[in-house]
């Protein structure tokens, strides 16, 4: 009788060993066609990026990055409502999936529509902003967004709110990059070093933000 389980017990070991390893290899190869689908699409090949993408979840259907960048492809070739249909599968799956709840908002405040349906998405992409920002404070493109349909629906005092914030981390993200460039510079990597500050400064006339002290840093490491 101990025999019999003992064999029953090795022989549940080995079919769980087989069925992880099985699985480490989907995700392995999906990873894989995820990686070359990214590739495709920095070329802007985004038929093939999207082939590839689909053949990735297809191999891992927990792999949701993968279905999110189909929805963006989608996105780009103004097919709004196949946008909405992927960005809105992935949030049942994952409510907190901070891509998916970015582009079906980004895509509810493009989606053509007369001035009703207009307000209605407004107001639907303005709850999954907020909940963004309650997931991600840093998330920069959000914050923006949420701001820009604060003030076009007269909500003044919270769309200053949030250009303050976004302000705020552009400042932040400023002085991390001058840190950053002289950091570089003291180990001897120039060119990492000027890139950075050219990055700070780059983003310091965006936001408005004095660069006086960047130029400085960009003499030093010019040297």
């Amino acid at each position: 009788m101990n025999k019999a389980i003992k064999k029953t017990n090795i022989s549940i070991a080995i079919a769980a060993c087989i069925i992880a390893m099985t699985a480490c290899s989907d995700r392995g190869k999906a990873m894989q066609l995820y990686l070359k689908g990214k590739d495709a699409y920095m070329k802007n090949d985004l038929q093939q990026a999207e082939a590839l993408f689909k053949k990735a979840v297809k191999e891992d259907k927990s792999l949701l990055n993968a279905k999110l960048m189909v929805a963006k492809i989608n996105y780009y070739r103004k097919d709004f409502e196949k946008t909405l249909s992927i960005a809105g599968e992935i949030i049942d799956k994952e409510p907190n999936h901070i891509g998916a709840l970015f582009w079906k908002a980004r895509t509810l405040v493009i989606k053509p529509g007369d001035a009703a349906a207009s307000k209605k998405n407004e107001t639907e992409a303005m709850l999954y902003l907020q909940k963004i920002i309650e997931l991600d404070s840093h998330h920069l493109e959000a914050r923006n967004l949420l701001a820009l349909l604060y003030e076009k629906n007269k909500m003044f005092k919270e769309a200053l709110y949030e250009y303050h914030a976004a302000l705020a981390e552009e400042e932040s993200l400023i002085n991390s990059r001058a840190n950053l460039s002289i950091l570089y510079y003291r180990l001897g990597l120039k060119d990492k070093a000027q890139a950075e500050i050219e990055r700070a400064i780059s983003i310091a006339e965006i936001a408005g933000v004095n660069s006086k002290n960047l130029i400085s840093i960009k003499k030093e490491v010019q040297q």
